[in-house]
């Protein structure tokens, strides 16, 4: 174990358009960072290979440039991650297989790489640096293209039996029919998060449109859309409430660049859905939420600290 002034940290975030990669000091603020196109069209390969001559640099940059160290890695990607492969990750195709954090350590050149899905990463920087910060029990809502949830519980992020605790997409709002899932459908996911708004919304509004710029119209059906939305992941979060009775709930991801619009009726809406209303908020990571779980894992690996069971790769 460093001093805390004596090493440096790398994160990695895989995501399915664009890679990124942080060098980070000891107390998790990013020195240097690069970003690359994923490319999921040439397999992982070719990424991981990019990735490893990133990491490369970052880390000349570090003891050349500032005289630390890098003492531990860390990625993260999203679905369920094992020692073998990556489950519920449709957005990396060729991932199924894949053993990632062996293959990184072998391409990195070390010993060990942890490995985490992000959104659960995302939520151990809220534990640690953000919203989450001394709550024993709290959720992690990220919500975006798609919708995913974390659960903390006496201030640990739970990984679930199968390394798949927070998976809310596939949650049933009520209105699916009971085998949605088996037939591979998402239900919860298509209803709030942002790709499903936005089908939806254009077909409703007879016109182009993201989720984004629907929460800024103001417009009667426009309004009625982003109700029945709010309405639903409400209830959701209701349900959750009601099994763990969280003390905060922090919703991040990209639709918060709405969140003007989205947390005041939703925490009204949570409030009333739940007995013991739970405080609703903004995370603190609004942007680059992954990355910055990357270098908390990365950071928690170099105490000796693992914040998330399985982070090398899962059952």
């Amino acid at each position: 174990m460093h001093e805390a002034s004596e090493f440096a940290v790398i994160g990695v975030d895989f995501g399915g358009t664009k890679t990124e990669i942080a060098l980070a000091d000891a107390r998790g603020a990013v020195l240097e960072r690069e970003r690359l196109d994923t490319r999921t069209d040439l397999g992982p390969d070719h990424i991981l290979a990019r990735t490893a001559a990133s990491v490369r640099r970052l880390e000349q940059a570090a003891h050349e440039g500032l005289g630390l160290p890098v003492t531990a890695w860390a990625a993260v990607c999203p679905g369920v991650i094992r020692a073998d492969g990556i489950a519920l990750t449709p957005n990396l195709p060729g991932w199924e297989t894949l053993a990632l954090s062996a293959r990184l350590a072998a391409e990195f050149g070390v010993a060990r790489v942890q490995v985490a899905n992000d959104v659960r990463a995302a939520a151990l920087a809220e534990v640690r640096f953000g919203a989450l910060r001394g709550i024993d029990t709290g959720i992690y809502v990220s919500l975006g293209t798609g919708i995913a949830a974390a659960l903390i519980v006496g201030g640990q992020v739970v990984p679930g039996a199968h390394s798949a605790a927070g998976e809310i997409g596939y949650m049933n709002p009520g209105f699916a029919r009971v085998g949605a899932v088996a037939a591979g459908r998402a239900p919860l996911e298509e209803y709030v998060a942002g790709r499903g708004l936005a089908q939806r919304a254009s077909a409703a509004l007879g016109t182009e449109i993201t989720g984004e710029q629907l929460f800024r119209r103001t417009d009667p059906e426009a309004r009625k859309l982003v109700r029945h939305m709010l309405e639903t992941l409400a209830t959701a979060l209701g349900n959750l409430a009601a099994l763990v009775d969280p003390a905060r709930i922090v919703i991040g991801g990209g639709m918060m660049a709405a969140a003007d619009v989205i947390l005041p009726p939703l925490t009204d809406l949570v409030a009333s859905a739940t007995a013991f209303p739970p405080e609703v908020r903004a995370a603190h990571f609004l942007a680059d939420a992954s990355l910055h779980g990357a270098v908390t894992l990365a950071l928690a690996a170099e105490t000796s600290t693992p914040p998330l069971p399985s982070t090398t790769g899962g059952p």
